[in-house]
């Protein structure tokens, strides 16, 4: 019996030595993932190239998909700095809380993600203000570990038109009609993701895409000029710049949401032929685009009737966009709506915009409009 015990000691030794100590995990080491890299998935206008992905609107974001502990963002921006010309962004890890945090001319490198437990994670980056402040330039991430296939994303695909209102100016601040908010702009104050458009897709667990910039138009900006309104910048990836144009084909919305006019009125009460046959011509683009979306022309909230005294504008605004709706359905477009939000109270935002309370209520009627279509 003891001779037999010995072999098999012999042999269970024997096939320890063969086999080895149990290998220890391969620690995640740092690898930079170029901008182009199929697993990182963006929404919203951006030109993706070899080198880098440029955009310049508010909302535009990029999630990344990864297995380790740590992310670092590599990013070129173009703003100027300053009050009003300094991006700001938002990182989210795993569904937390946000974090916001502004970019420089000057650093390349940001750290959106550290001493992450082990396992699978998900952060997702927004770019929270819009093209005048500047454009960025992403050329990758570093990761420490490896990427993952992309969530899947979000139905259904909204998009969002419109000016200063979508764009989210001056929803990081509420200022009561005492103290006057005619502040002028802080790009620290812009918050997209506080503006109705975003907030009306997470209640609806939608994708969301914002393409708008402030203090422009239909047929004539704030100013009263009529170069660069929102229709002449549609096409454009940056908006600022002619070209690269955006491809159509690569985000189609099943629900656009127009909210422009608000700027036409800011120099005086315009031509309505005018504004009326401009109007008509950015829908039958927008149809010509989209097919088989649902366009909402929406108005609001910052008109008034009550100012400038006599011009009517809060009612005239209505009035005109809800014609231009019902000309298109009796033409047998009966995808094409009309929703007019509340006007607002105090407090407000910066300069007598939206404040992020009004942003959440219009949010709440769109959202309760929107499912009213199905």
């Amino acid at each position: 019996m003891a001779r037999r015990l010995t072999l098999l000691a012999g042999a269970l030794s024997f096939l320890f030595a063969c086999v080895g100590p149990e290998p220890k995990p391969t620690s995640p080491s740092w690898v930079t993932v170029p901008a182009s890299d199929p697993h990182l998935q963006y929404t919203g206008r951006v030109e993706v190239s070899s080198a880098s992905a440029v955009f310049s609107h508010p909302g535009v974001s990029i999630q990344v998909r990864f297995e380790g502990d740590a992310l670092e963002l590599l990013l070129k921006d173009y703003g100027a700095g300053g009050a009003g010309s300094t991006n700001h962004y938002q990182v989210t890890v795993d569904g937390g809380a946000p974090l916001k945090f502004a970019v420089r001319a000057s650093q390349t490198v940001y750290e959106l993600a550290k001493e992450l437990p082990p396992g699978e994670h998900t952060v997702e980056l927004i770019k929270l203000t819009e093209t005048s402040v500047g454009r960025s330039e992403l050329q990758g991430f570093r990761v420490h570990g490896r990427l993952l296939a992309p969530p899947a994303r979000r139905t259904p695909k909204l998009e969002f038109i419109g000016d200063s209102i979508t764009c989210g100016y001056g929803t990081e601040v509420a200022i009561v009609e005492a103290h006057n908010p005619t502040t002028g702009f802080h790009s620290i104050n812009q918050n997209v993701t506080k503006a109705y458009g975003w907030l009306t897709a997470r209640e609806l667990g939608a994708e969301a895409v914002t393409v708008c910039y402030s203090g422009r138009g239909v047929y004539r900006n704030y100013t009263g000029g009529t170069l660069g309104t929102v229709p002449q910048l549609y096409e454009h990836v940056l908006p600022e710049q002619s070209a690269p144009r955006w491809d159509f084909t690569r985000y189609t919305p099943d629900i656009l949401v127009i909210n422009l006019g608000t700027n036409d009125f800011l120099a005086g009460t315009p031509d309505g032929t005018r504004f009326m046959s401009a109007y008509k011509d950015f829908l039958t683009r927008l149809r010509g685009h989209y097919p088989q979306a649902r366009i909402i022309c929406a108005v609001g909230p910052m008109l008034s009737d009550a100012y400038p005294p006599g011009q009517y504008q809060w009612s005239t605004l209505q009035s005109w966009v809800s014609s231009v709706v019902n000309d298109f359905n009796a033409r047998g477009d009966a995808r094409v709506h009309y929703l007019a939000f509340e006007r607002q109270t105090e407090p407000y935002g910066e300069d007598w915009h939206p404040s992020a309370t009004t942003q959440a209520a219009m949010a709440t009627r769109l959202a309760s409009f929107i499912r009213s279509l199905k």
